[in-house]
């Protein structure tokens, strides 16, 4: 069952275990009370304040929702064969991407908008109540306004957090004369329309081989920043590129993929603010090599970890529990660590940190209840785990 808290004050309580994402060790039941869409109260069930609406979770674990911290859900089209082509020994180039442009120019809105809901519908019935969705399947201003736009009036309609992330520089379009060209008309025509329509709230760039330099990575993200937008990085996914460093340098608040991350990658986010988001989905299937997260962890660098479901690499969407189980079986993480990743570690990647990701006074109150009585049931029953009841904070 998923939906929106009650108007009145509500009292959620339970036996079995409460990750907040640290687990409560007081006294059971434990109880949470939610009032304006926001915990109030938490505590012991003999203790616990008086609600209008008492909800017990039985033995049920319980987290908080979990956040998808890199998603690009505004597409149409289907590049199975690409993925099938890859698997026999083709090269991952930005070819794909501009497949997909082709058909999301052509959709209408009505179609664009019903495939973004459905994604964002299926992210929230599998225990993901924030979401963070990019545009870059649109590559003109017109087309990148239209796929924010509609990210935005689909999140309308279904009961999650949506965070918007401008990424006009995801590829170079056919029609560019060069890829400088290119990043000459992201940085100053389409960034100035996205801010003026309040669009976004970051600006990303892969930045990677074939795609954008560290060059004009940093001329985008630059003026992103002056234009007031947050930002964020592919970086390092395909090549060891130095673009980790940069996004350390420029301040941004994630760098995503990391697959060719080395030592020193992981020095210079070990001494910054940037939050490291995993995304095993994408690393599997492209046979590339995983991001070392028992590092990352090892030199205390908040990690999130997040689905990256798209058009070309990892199309599958609500599959977070998954990703949790991946974080712990391919990543060298604990389950506690990989359930900290997906909540908190999201938070943090999405400058959301104290609001989502914890059960704790004062956080928006997003809560999962799974048919599992224990975190290990994200790696024991890979991929299959989901949620008895989902609440939404409104």
């Amino acid at each position: 069952m998923v939906g929106p808290m009650p108007a009145d004050s509500l009292l959620l309580t339970g036996r079995g275990r409460l990750l907040r994402p640290e687990p409560y060790d007081g006294p059971l039941p434990w109880a949470i009370l939610v009032r304006d869409d926001r915990i109030a109260w938490i505590g012991t069930r003999t203790d616990a304040p008086d609600a209008d609406v008492v909800t017990d979770l039985a033995d049920a674990l319980v987290t908080p929702g979990l956040l998808n911290a890199h998603t690009h859900p505004a597409f149409l089209g289907d590049r199975s064969d690409e993925a099938a082509a890859r698997l026999a020994g083709a090269p991952y180039s930005g070819g794909g991407i501009l497949r997909t442009v082709a058909a999301t120019r052509a959709a209408s809105d009505d179609e664009l908008r019903s495939a973004i809901e459905g994604r964002l519908a299926t992210e929230l019935a599998a225990g993901t109540t924030t979401v963070e969705c990019k545009s870059g399947y649109g590559l003109s201003t017109a087309e990148e306004l239209r796929a924010l736009r509609l990210i935005g009036e689909a999140a309308e309609s279904v009961s999650t957090h949506v965070v918007r992330t401008f990424l006009g520089a995801h590829a170079v379009p056919s029609e560019a004369g060069s890829a400088d060209e290119y990043a000459a008309l992201v940085t100053e025509e389409m960034l100035p329309a996205v801010v003026a329509e309040g669009a976004a709230d970051f600006c990303d760039v892969f930045c990677d081989r074939g795609f954008f330099s560290l060059e004009a990575t940093e001329r985008i993200l630059t003026a992103a920043a002056g234009h007031g937008l947050r930002i964020r990085m592919h970086a390092d996914q395909l090549t060891r590129s130095g673009a980790t460093e940069l996004a350390v340098r420029l301040g941004a608040t994630s760098a995503d993929h990391l697959e060719h991350l080395d030592a020193a990658g992981v020095a210079a986010l070990a001494g910054s603010r940037t939050v490291a988001t995993l995304l095993p989905g994408p690393a599997v299937v492209l046979r590339g090599g995983l991001p070392p997260a028992r590092a990352l962890l090892d030199a205390g660098v908040t990690v999130a970890l997040a689905s990256d479901a798209n058009a070309g690499t990892f199309g599958t969407w609500g599959a977070m529990p998954l990703v949790v189980g991946l974080g712990a079986t391919l990543l060298d993480m604990t389950m506690q660590e990989a359930i900290a990743a997906a909540t908190a570690g999201g938070a943090a990647a999405l400058g959301l940190a104290g609001r989502k990701g914890v059960l704790a006074v004062g956080a928006d109150a997003d809560l999962v209840a799974w048919d599992a009585e224990h975190e290990g049931a994200f790696a024991l029953h890979l991929g299959a785990v989901r949620p008895v009841r989902v609440f939404a904070s409104g």
